[in-house]
Order: C-alpha cells, then structure tokens, then sequence
C-alpha cells in the first residue's frame, strides 16, 4: 500500500535529495542531462534502464518533479527500507508475472496527471548490458496516451557492483540522461501495438547507451 502524499513528503523529499547527492558526490559525482525533456506537468511514464540498486536512488535524484516508482515486492517487505520506500511513494509488483493491481495502480496515476517511475527490464543485472524488456511498461503508456520518456543511467556499476551490499568509489560521476519523448500516437488502438512500442524503446534506450538492441524473451527475475 503506497502512503498518502503528506506534509511530511514534502519535508523530507528535499532532504533525501540531499542526502543522495552528496553519497553520489562521494563515490564520484553525479550529472544529469536533458531535464528539458521532463514535462513539468500532466502524466508521464518514465522508463530508465536497470543495472543495479543505486538506479531507483538516482532516478529520484534527478527527477525535477515528484515520481511514483514501481518497485519489486520484497523491497517494500524489508524493515526499514520498505517503509522508506512507501514513504517515498514507491508501490509492489510481482515480477515476473501479469501483476494486474500494480499496472491498474500505474494507469491510476498516469490518469492523474502524475509521473510514474517503471524500469522494464524488470531488475538490474551484473552484465550491465541491456535486457530484453517487459511489455507492462509500454502497455500502461498506450492505455492512458501518456508521453514515454526513455532514460539511461550509465556508469552505476562503477558505483554499485549487481548484487554487492557495499557502494564504492568509481572517479566517474553517475549520468542519468532523459531522453526526448517517444512518439506512440500511431499505435493508439492498433494491433500489436504493445510488441511495437516495446520494441521502439528497446532501440531507442540501446542508442543511448550504445548498446546493442537486446533479443529474445525478458529475463526471469525470481
């Protein structure tokens, strides 16, 4: 259960901006690149690849406006950081499944004029390469008509090996670059147009991370 948007949200979020600033400023620095890309108002979907734990951090850094974030279920049951992460208005997901609340609880949101945070890899991974993506993401997005921001964070293994409890000093500073909204509106209520969208952020994220465009099926995250 995601918690109600409080005065006490509105306190902290600045402090804990601070917070991540000066840790990304320790390990290394942080820069953020195309905020004109961000639209200040209305619905938007934001779509970041996914490398490894710092990347929600990083995201809610950069973010110029306030962000619901879609986060895997074990997150939200941990002590202390679950809480935190409700706090910060993060909401489960089942990966690695048709988790239906947790899309209807994005179109909510998106219905609302609000920015949503989904990664659709569906988790980080220790190649640092990108995945295949889910489908869930780019289906929210042509539900609601709402604008796709593609996003890529480079150099957060530097910082935060996959699967590595301790951050460490990398010399290069943490990039998360917004990238231009992906235009969707000729899929509006076409066939297959889910599979298509997926695939035109599949490219787009690749360029921006010069990468090759990932093929086959999504990796199992459980």
């Amino acid at each position: 259960m995601v918690k109600s948007v409080t005065m006490l949200y509105w306190i902290t979020r600045p402090l804990m901006k601070a917070f991540f600033r000066i840790t990304f400023g320790i390990l290394g620095g942080f820069k953020v690149r195309g905020q004109e890309n961000i639209p200040a108002t209305g619905g938007v979907l934001f779509c970041p690849n996914h490398t490894c734990d710092a990347d929600p951090a990083a995201m809610f850094l950069a973010l110029s406006r306030p962000a619901y974030f879609m986060a895997k279920a074990e997150i939200l049951q941990l002590p202390i950081v679950g809480p935190l992460a409700q706090h910060f208005r993060s909401f489960p997901v089942q990966r690695d499944s048709a988790d239906r609340s947790a899309l209807r609880f994005a179109e909510e949101k998106l219905k609302a004029g609000e920015a949503v945070v989904i990664f659709p890899e569906g988790g980080g991974n220790p190649e640092n390469r990108l995945q295949p993506l889910h489908p869930g993401a780019l289906l929210v997005a042509l539900r609601t008509r709402t604008p796709v921001i593609p996003v890529a964070l480079e150099n957060a293994q530097r910082f935060w090996k996959y699967g590595d409890f301790h951050p460490r000093y990398s010399g290069i500073p943490f990039i998360v670059t917004f990238g231009k909204p992906l235009d969707l509106s000729d899929l509006y209520g076409q066939k297959g147009a889910t599979e298509e969208a997926t695939r035109r952020l599949s490219v787009v994220l690749a360029e921006m991370l010069h990468q090759p465009v990932p093929e086959g099926k999504p990796v199992p995250r459980n």
